[in-house]
């Protein structure tokens, strides 16, 4: 026999350790455990897990759990088609994807900028032509400016001095 554990095929030691094995494949595992210390081991490791589960107690079911499970059962198949894809994405908090939503939009938006980037065309810059009257009009707003700036530091001034 090819040991189960090299052929890969460790399901063989598996039905051996449930006891779900004819007794000439049995017979043949048996034999071959004696030889190969792995597969021996792995039986002893099933074999004692076996032997925990036995021993495990079962919860108790309620008394009420034929009608939980019919009424559930009931909701689900005269549920509408909305409310059953729905009820999936109920489970997912999506408070928990909302920062990778947003990394995922400003990559594809860098993404999308950078593979095409705006066409920047020169524009020829046109001379800005400064008329007379509106140098004056400056000038005179910039005195004007000039003269509160004074009048508010002299008032300041007589104020600090009472």
């Amino acid at each position: 026999m090819n040991c189960p554990i090299e052929s890969r095929n460790p399901e063989i030691l598996l039905a051996h350790a449930a006891g779900e094995l004819d007794a000439a494949m049995a017979q043949a595992v048996d034999l071959h455990m004696a030889e190969c210390a792995a597969c021996r081991s792995m039986a002893a490791g099933q074999a004692a897990l076996w032997k925990a589960l036995d021993l495990w107690p079962a919860p108790a079911v309620s008394l009420d759990f034929d009608r939980r499970l019919y009424h559930r059962i009931d909701v689900e198949m005269h549920a509408s088609w909305w409310q059953r894809v729905s009820r999936r994405f109920r489970l997912i908090p999506l408070r928990q994807f909302l920062p990778v939503t947003a990394a995922a939009g400003l990559l594809l938006m860098a993404g999308w900028i950078l593979r095409e980037p705006a066409k920047v065309t020169a524009v020829p810059r046109q001379a800005d032509t400064v008329r007379a009257e509106q140098v004056e009009r400056t000038l005179d707003d910039m005195e004007l400016l000039h003269q509160f700036s004074v009048a508010n530091s002299n008032k300041g001034e007589s104020e600090n001095a009472l």
